[in-house]
């Protein structure tokens, strides 16, 4: 595996051509988001990502609109960043990631027998998948799913009917059809987490994994989106849903039936109460709750 393509190369693979220097890529991501990767290839479909671009220190290639070449033009020189205008930024973006991922060696593909560590009890109807890592003490339940791509590490337990690593959900238009996006990554579990019954867990669009970090206590019937951060320590209770790139800081409780709005970041200690809405962030130690949710009050350390 060699994580990293030319632009020229990508130029030609899609008929786009590209100004600024030919760099290296080495990993692909929104423009917003922070990456692990040093070199990115993104996109932006309009003029209002100027700022962002201009802030991001990782990005490498934009991929942007034609229509709005003179808006960006100047990052060339100003910021050293590759652009690639053409008249569909986001499908050319994700046409590049299907490439990668299916024609190329760019991305991990979990092609390996799975290993599975000492002392676990895993039910004669899970299914293992290849390209899994299981530690030691592992328990999975009747009927579950782990997917190519997961680590689960020590003494963490799966309950029955889950799947974990589950092909994300990302969808956009394309000439005014749906099209669903593959996705190239995995799910990184820490050890002693607890994972209930009929839980779905989606692994991660371009990095290398979704993460759950140490002594996370997931109830049954919750949902947990592709790209999720779940720090150590946190609670999330029944019938929850964590749409894609939610981050839960440690310790932080999330309540029955909590909905979880894609990109929001749940503060450290933070509560939510039964039945939220949770449409922006909410900070460190806070009690929120409602449709959609309000912060109603600061929480003090200690406090149940």
């Amino acid at each position: 595996m060699r994580r990293a393509v030319a632009v020229s190369e990508l130029s030609n693979k899609m008929g786009v051509n590209y100004l600024g220097e030919d760099k290296e890529i080495n990993g692909l991501n929104l423009c917003n988001r922070f990456s692990q990767y040093e070199n990115i290839l993104s996109y932006a479909t309009d003029n209002t990502y100027v700022d962002i671009v201009k802030n991001n220190k990782k990005l490498a290639c934009l991929i942007v609109n034609e229509k709005h070449l003179d808006i960006y033009k100047p990052l060339i020189k100003e910021k050293g960043i590759t652009l690639m205008p053409c008249a569909e930024p986001e499908t050319v973006f994700y046409d590049i990631h299907e490439y990668l991922y299916e024609k190329t060696d760019f991305y991990e593909k979990y092609m390996f027998d799975s290993k599975i560590g000492e002392k676990c009890k895993i039910h004669e109807s899970a299914i293992i998948e290849d390209g899994v890592r299981i530690g030691n003490y592992v328990t999975i339940g009747a009927n579950s799913v782990i997917k190519k791509g997961t680590v689960i590490k020590e003494f963490c337990s799966v309950g029955c009917n889950t799947v974990v690593g589950a092909e994300g959900f990302q969808i956009i238009k394309e000439k005014g059809w749906n099209r669903r996006i593959e996705h190239s990554g995995g799910i990184l579990i820490e050890q002693n987490v607890s994972i209930g019954d009929n839980v779905t867990i989606g692994n991660s669009l371009f990095e290398n994994t979704a993460f759950i970090g140490k002594n996370v206590m997931i109830d049954n019937l919750a949902y947990i989106g592709h790209n999720v951060v779940i720090e150590k320590s946190v609670v999330i209770t029944a019938g929850t849903v964590l749409c894609g790139s939610v981050t839960v800081k440690s310790g932080a409780w999330i309540g029955p039936n909590s909905s979880i709005l894609n990109r929001v970041v749940i503060g450290e200690g933070a509560k939510i109460g039964m039945g939220s809405v949770v449409t922006r962030d909410i900070p460190k130690k806070a009690l929120a709750y409602g449709v959609p949710a309000k912060v109603r009050r600061m929480l003090e350390m200690g406090n149940e």
